[in-house]
């Protein structure tokens, strides 16, 4: 099979045996056409591992118009490989779906939703495991009318632009992730969890992870800290670790090192959660949400 090789100008597209790839960024990011994601079964080996290798290599796969349902979205994710558990997607998943994460702005019995504004920090899915998520698939069934856009981070270019300084300094440290950091408390509206959910979360203190992590299919070194779950390295204060990180995170929003995507219904974003972070800025109507096209329904499946 003829490796996927990114094509050097903004229209072109280079071809494998079943699909094209095109870039949708200057660095992050392609989109596969010629696949129907409903009959994955009916794709290659080859094709996936191709696929796979992208995704390391340009951080997000995107699929125009699948129109996937639960049972669909499930069957191509776990052809990557084994889903992740994290103990509390079931707290959010749709009927009869345990694997799959809501993600929504809709009243359910009149109350809102506490996934309405999930992701209003920049992060990657899961750091706070002492095994995080490997790579996340995002489904959109809604979209308002204006906005509902998610942006993504290519770390592993942010990490490339430090200086050799910075980069000798960072190298050896390992940061704590933790779902309960002086970040993420400062979120409004978030669900104080229970007894029991604090229980089923793996290693629900946190997990110390490298600050730097080379990535174990490209070989490439990326910054592997997030503004949700991180405020300090390991022996460090959280007021010693605050400069140095408030630095990395306001540089990684740079524009140069990011992609934003603007959701059509039956889309399915791939993104890679070793080397990109994303978010979800409040970019349409937030104040009526009653409104049918200010509705956003996503649903994620995350492998292990």
């Amino acid at each position: 099979m003829e490796a996927v090789k990114e094509a050097q100008a903004p229209g072109t597209r280079a071809k494998t045996q079943q699909f094209e790839a095109r870039p949708i960024s200057w660095r992050l990011g392609s989109e596969i056409l010629g696949l129907d994601l409903k009959r994955s079964d009916e794709i290659s080996d080859d094709s996936f591992r191709a696929m796979w290798k992208l995704l390391g290599e340009r951080g997000i796969l995107l699929f125009r118009k699948q129109g996937l349902n639960h049972d669909q979205h499930l069957a191509f994710t776990r052809r990557f490989g084994p889903l992740a558990v994290t103990g509390l997607t079931s707290r959010y998943a749709p009927e009869g779906y345990p694997d799959i994460f809501t993600v929504t702005n809709i009243k359910k019995n009149g109350e809102r939703s506490e996934t309405e504004n999930a992701a209003q920090q920049w992060h990657s899915d899961q750091t706070f495991l002492q095994v995080p998520a490997r790579a996340s698939m995002l489904r959109c069934e809604l979209t308002p009318q204006f906005g509902g856009d998610t942006m993504f981070a290519d770390l592993t270019h942010v990490y490339d632009d430090l200086s050799d300084g910075l980069k000798a300094t960072l190298e050896p440290l390992r940061a704590f992730h933790s779902l309960f950091c002086t970040r993420s408390k400062v979120m409004k509206g978030r669900k104080t969890l229970s007894e029991d959910e604090l229980k089923r979360v793996e290693g629900e203190q946190g997990a110390m992870q490298p600050v730097v992590l080379r990535h174990p299919d490209t070989g490439r070194k990326a910054l592997y800290i997030n503004e949700q779950c991180v405020d300090h390295f390991e022996g460090w204060s959280i007021e010693d670790s605050r400069p140095i990180l408030e630095y990395l995170y306001k540089l990684a929003e740079h524009p140069k090192y990011t992609y934003r995507h603007r959701w059509q219904p039956g889309d399915i974003v791939f993104w890679d959660n070793r080397c990109t972070q994303h978010y979800a800025p409040l970019d349409y109507d937030f104040a009526a949400l009653d409104q049918p096209q200010n509705r956003r329904l996503m649903f994620r499946s995350t492998l292990a």
